[in-house]
């Protein structure tokens, strides 16, 4: 008698990123995990797995997650597209700033325009040659790419110089200043996240 082949798997599907589409969703809405969980009746642990992808809500807990978000449940699902996500800042909307008569500040223009975009801020940033005295700390994440010149980003108690088209990225914990090296101009985006 011949043996049964043994059925072969189906692929699996591709994870649903419900998680974190739920997350910016409810950012963008201005709620709180716990607002979130009480304007659907659960408890907040619930939100936080769904978000975390630990949870599969069922299709009633969609329905209402949905509905305290105001979107579609496709929207939340992500089959749906809302053109009002994407955000498109022009050329003409990024001039560069005038730039004072010593060059000795650093000047800074949002590439967001403040829309809200979740986790991240993006800037393109002028340094001027001197750090200053006040040395940076925030929350998150700093990226910094260069697009021009060299730039020196100064620790607590080191420093590194990258140029154009190095990337440094660092926890934004670490106190840190910049300054320009050099008399060529440096231009650099920076980017930070936010959580």
């Amino acid at each position: 008698m011949p043996r049964a082949r043994a059925a072969v798997p189906e692929p699996a599907a591709p994870p649903l990123l419900l998680g974190a589409r739920l997350r910016q969703l409810r950012r963008l809405k201005g709620m709180t995990v716990d607002e979130l969980a009480r304007a659907v009746e659960v408890d907040k642990a619930h939100i936080s797995r769904i978000e975390n992808n630990l949870k599969t809500p069922s299709i009633a807990t969609l329905a209402q997650l949905a509905k305290a978000l105001s979107v579609s449940i496709g929207h939340l699902l992500g089959e749906t597209l809302d053109k009002s996500e994407i955000k498109v800042t022009r050329a003409a909307q990024l001039a560069e700033p005038a730039r004072p008569q010593d060059g000795a500040q650093h000047q800074f223009v949002p590439l967001l325009h403040s829309e809200a975009v979740g986790s991240f801020e993006a800037f393109m940033v002028y340094p001027g040659p001197d750090p200053g005295a006040t040395e940076a700390r925030h929350a998150g994440q700093e990226m910094l790419y260069i697009l021009s010149g060299t730039v020196e980003v100064v620790f607590h108690t080191h420093s590194v110089q990258v140029a154009a088209g190095d990337c440094i990225h660092f926890p934004g914990y670490l106190q840190h200043r910049l300054r320009r090296v050099g008399r060529a101009k440096a231009v650099a985006l920076l980017v930070l996240s936010n959580g």
